[in-house]
């Protein structure tokens, strides 16, 4: 006979996988008429916010960068470009990102040829690098192949006189680079860049490569015209005025412009 006293069940409770942030929802992640309204108006804010940050009429060409891989800055550059093309703009975005692009598998487009391809000559393909994403109402530059030294491809004088020629023909010119603490690509174009955002994300982006970020940028003389603050609750709204800047608090994103 066993006297052995009954074993206590222990229950063990299962951790209930968070849902998935819908921003990093490669089906929900383009701005479209079956965004939400939150996020519709988060873009309109933002898209308001830069038109003031760089006003005067011509031609604008920003730039969207982040501190690291993973902040959602290549969905940002889409968004903010689609936006403003509903303003009835001729919007270009190119991905200057030519290490590890995004830009074609996200606007489900052919990655070559493109920029690579382009600035360094080797365009085998008749066909054209600029692509109409129609549905969007904007044009497309992707990557192309990837490069052994993007660096010098971005840092060239053509790369300067494509994006001042871009600039006759395009009221926006959104240039999507690589993260800033990985590479410098983005400060090679500092000159003709009219401002640059940069992209953080929520509980993800550490202040030290944020701060990296910045001091990397301002020695190069680059002109930040704010923050996106990406990956926030979308139900949930904030705002919040600080003393020497203001912040500009919406679903998923929040813009902080320096003044």
């Amino acid at each position: 006979m066993n006297t052995a006293p009954p074993r206590k069940q222990v229950r063990v409770k299962m951790k209930k996988s968070k849902k998935r942030n819908t921003i990093f929802d490669p089906k929900k992640m383009l701005l479209s008429d079956k965004s939400s309204f939150t996020v519709k108006e988060a873009y309109k804010t933002l898209r308001t916010n830069v038109m003031f940050s760089l006003p005067g009429k011509g031609s604008k060409c920003l730039g969207v960068v982040s501190a690291d891989r993973g902040d959602g800055k290549s969905s940002v550059a889409i968004n903010l470009a689609i936006s403003f093309s509903q303003l009835k703009k001729k919007v270009i975005i190119v991905d200057c990102d030519l290490r590890l692009p995004t830009i074609a598998s996200k606007m489900e487009l052919a990655a070559t040829p493109g920029l690579s391809n382009f600035l360094s000559g080797n365009q085998e393909s008749d066909a054209p690098f600029i692509r109409r994403a129609s549905q969007y109402g904007i044009d497309v530059i992707t990557s192309g192949d990837i490069p052994p030294d993007s660096t010098t491809l971005l840092g060239s004088k053509q790369m300067v006189s494509f994006i001042e020629l871009l600039k006759k023909y395009y009221d926006y010119i959104v240039l999507d680079f690589p993260p800033i603490n990985i590479v410098s690509d983005a400060a090679l174009l500092s000159a003709i860049v009219d401002g640059y955002l940069v992209v953080v994300r929520h509980n993800e982006s550490q202040f030290a490569k944020i701060n990296e970020t910045l001091r990397q940028m301002q020695f190069a003389e680059a002109k930040i015209l704010g923050f996106v603050y990406n990956g926030k609750d979308e139900h949930k709204k904030y705002y919040r005025k600080g003393k020497y800047s203001r912040y500009y608090y919406y679903s998923n994103y929040y813009y902080k412009r320096n003044d």
